[in-house]
């Protein structure tokens, strides 16, 4: 599978520059992804919080704008060109993402981590244009497109294994991390320093026909479409295993592995090129329906087929930029790309979130989740298939691998393979007599009052109560706004209880329920909604012995429609077996139309055996109870709480029960 140039193996570098050389664009990419991903959420709930102030903060609103100009900084490339080099901008600006980027695992406050992200970000677009001009256009000799291709694709695959060690959580933004980060950050300096000093391995080549810099520029920002399908699908198999419902571990395992096999793909001949190209993207569209309305893993196959076409795209697009020359500086087309690229990532990942967030924003974006999805395939279809018809018009250069490329795909795979491994077995063990407790939690995607996402605050808030069974709501599990994380998996597996899900839209975001007792069955309902879809989620629990019907529910923000959401979920509660828990976010204070309504089948678990105010929201200052445990009559309350917490915009409320033997 491995090809050198002539070149090379008359004069082979030394591991240490070969390594450089690989290094380099794969951490300084890596650093990229992480940052984006963590910044993306960082404007959403700037965003969010701004849309939410009473009146609507147009100062909030303007900050988000301004946030956005990192995204503008590959313009700066042409300007810098001026007064120095592009391997000096390289150079300059890869040290600026390694340094920026190990604040990000420092544990600093929100606004700093804003800061941190914006540079790395900013600093990463300006390295890639000046990057492709000085070691990627067309009449070089060094064959540079290969190592940022290589480097990128492995850093998508580094990210995935660094994902799955931490069961969908970047482990790389925790302060645990820090050490480890600033060693990878010592790396990509002292890598980049090495490439700029040795330059890239010479390779033979030749100049390509001319082609229009404007032309360039379209074809580029297929990587914008690209980037958005691997934040939001490819790249993250906790989404891709909710949505088609399939084993998570294997699953990353696999995209990994398919991430790496893309890359070591050999060419396929330039007149064939265009063929391939719209074979793969053809594919490549066919997994996006898949994924969208099938489910198992012939879904799940697809998508694997789906990546390797994507890593197949990356390659065209930057063989295109390599293998022609342009009457703007290589730089120059480089840096309107990326910005549009950049920018086309940022608005489908807009379009995405306002699809199952419209009930806060605009009506416009209701049904429209699979949209984006088909625009960046399409996207991406175009520009890649464009890039091989004009590969197969005119000569182009080749792309190979060499063995640190492989080696170092191959232990991308084995860290995900190592996180398959090291994931303990769920294996709790409840009291088998006593009174059982319950928790309700609204964990608001787990963020905290301080914006910043937290899961360990939570599992530490409810490992305070010590619960046996809880109700979640607002559980995210797999999108961008809460960086990608499967948090029902996750806080499942960190806290030993067996789980159930009943996501609410798009099967990565609702309410979830969290158990040491084995979960028998369980059962989503949607409730019926003009605003934001809501749902329940039944299951039957064995509590010491006997079957226990819990419901886990979050209901709408108007008068109107939680009066029909209580149409159907009194209906489903009333069907259920005896004995039976109701908990969630009901949106409604204790003297309601419809909280009487809930009264007339279960109890309040707080007002029989709590004490205080009852206050649930908002965490810092509460001043309203809207979060509940109810109970049918044939269980007792012993007691009931509201838990102080600050790792959620809601309080959660905790009640011990005694249910009697059947």
């Amino acid at each position: 599978m491995t090809s050198r140039s002539t070149a090379e193996t008359r004069a082979p570098a030394t591991v240490l520059r070969q390594s450089a050389f690989v290094l380099t664009p794969l951490l300084i990419s890596l650093f990229f992804l992480e940052a984006l991903r963590l910044y993306y959420a960082q404007v959403y709930l700037v965003v969010w919080a701004a849309l939410f102030s009473e009146p609507i903060d147009l100062s909030g609103l303007l900050a988000a704008v301004l946030m956005l100009s990192c995204f503008l900084t590959p313009l700066l490339v042409p300007l810098l060109r001026r007064a120095t080099s592009p391997a000096q901008i390289t150079l300059a600006s890869a040290i600026g993402v390694a340094v920026a980027r190990v604040f990000l695992s420092a544990g600093l406050p929100f606004e700093a981590e804003i800061i941190a992200s914006y540079l790395t970000i900013a600093c990463y677009g300006l390295l890639v244009p000046a990057y492709c001009e000085e070691y990627c256009a067309a009449g070089k000799s060094t064959n540079g497109e290969r190592y940022f291709v290589a480097g990128f694709a492995l850093a998508l695959a580094y990210d995935m294994a660094i994902r799955a060690l931490g069961t969908t959580l970047d482990l790389s933004l925790r302060p645990e991390w820090l050490l480890m980060q600033i060693f990878l950050s010592a790396m990509a300096i002292v890598s980049a320093f090495v490439s700029h000093k040795g330059g890239l391995p010479a390779s033979e080549r030749k100049v390509i026909e001319p082609a229009s810099s404007w032309m360039g520029v379209l074809i580029l920002t297929g990587l914008g479409a690209l980037l958005f399908l691997e934040f939001n699908l490819f790249a993250h198999a906790n989404t891709v295993a909710r949505w088609v419902q399939v084993d998570y571990d294997l699953l990353a395992i696999l995209i990994a592995a398919a991430t790496v096999v893309g890359l070591l793909i050999p060419d396929v001949k330039a007149e064939k090129s265009q063929a391939a190209a719209i074979t793969q993207n053809l594919l490549l569209l066919a997994s996006v329906a898949a994924f969208l309305w099938v489910d198992g893993w012939a879904s799940a196959i697809l998508i694997l087929v789906a990546q390797v076409c994507v890593i197949l795209d990356l390659r065209l697009l930057f063989n295109y930029v390599a293998s022609r020359t342009f009457r703007w500086k290589t730089s120059t087309v480089l840096a309107l790309g990326l910005t549009l690229s950049l920018v086309v990532a940022f608005v489908l990942v807009l379009m995405y979130t306002f699809s199952f967030a419209y009930a806060y924003t605009l009506d416009l974006f209701r049904g429209t989740e699979p949209m984006p999805f088909f625009i960046a395939a399409i996207l991406l279809g175009l520009t890649s298939t464009s890039a091989a018809w004009k590969r197969g018009r005119f000569e182009s250069v080749s792309f190979d691998t060499n063995w640190v490329m492989e080696s170092l795909g191959l232990l991308a795979v084995f860290l995900a393979v190592v996180a398959f491994a090291l994931q303990p077995p769920i294996s709790p063990e409840p009291a088998e007599h006593g009174p059982v407790t319950v928790m309700t939690y609204n964990i608001h995607q787990a963020f905290g009052v301080d914006n910043k996402l937290d899961l360990q605050e939570i599992v530490d808030t409810i490992r305070r109560a010590d619960p046996d069974i809880v109700g979640l709501q607002e559980a995210d599990a797999g999108r961008v706004p809460s960086l990608s994380v499967d948090q029902v998996l996750w806080l499942s597996r960190k806290l030993n209880t067996y789980s159930a899900y009943g996501p609410s839209w798009g099967s990565t975001y609702g309410v979830a329920v969290l158990s040491k007792y084995p979960i028998v069955k369980h059962q989503r309902y949607l409730l019926p909604s003009e605003e934001q879809q809501r749902a329940c989620l039944e299951t039957t629990i064995d509590v010491q012995g006997q079957n226990l019907s819990f419901f886990a529910v979050h209901l709408g923000l108007n008068v109107e429609e939680r009066e029909r959401q209580l149409d159907e979920l009194l209906v489903y509660t009333g069907e259920a077996s005896a004995p039976k828990v109701l908990v969630g976010d009901f949106n409604a204070n204790p003297d309601s139309h419809e909280i009487g309504r809930v009264l007339g089948q279960f109890e309040n678990g707080f007002a029989l055996g709590g004490s205080g105010s009852g206050y649930t929201s908002p965490a810092e200052a509460p001043q309203e109870t809207i979060d509940y445990v109810f109970v049918s009559p044939d269980i007792r309350i012993v007691s009931a709480q509201v838990m102080p917490s600050l790792a959620s915009d809601h309080l959660p409320v905790v009640a011990e029960l005694e249910i009697e033997s059947r």
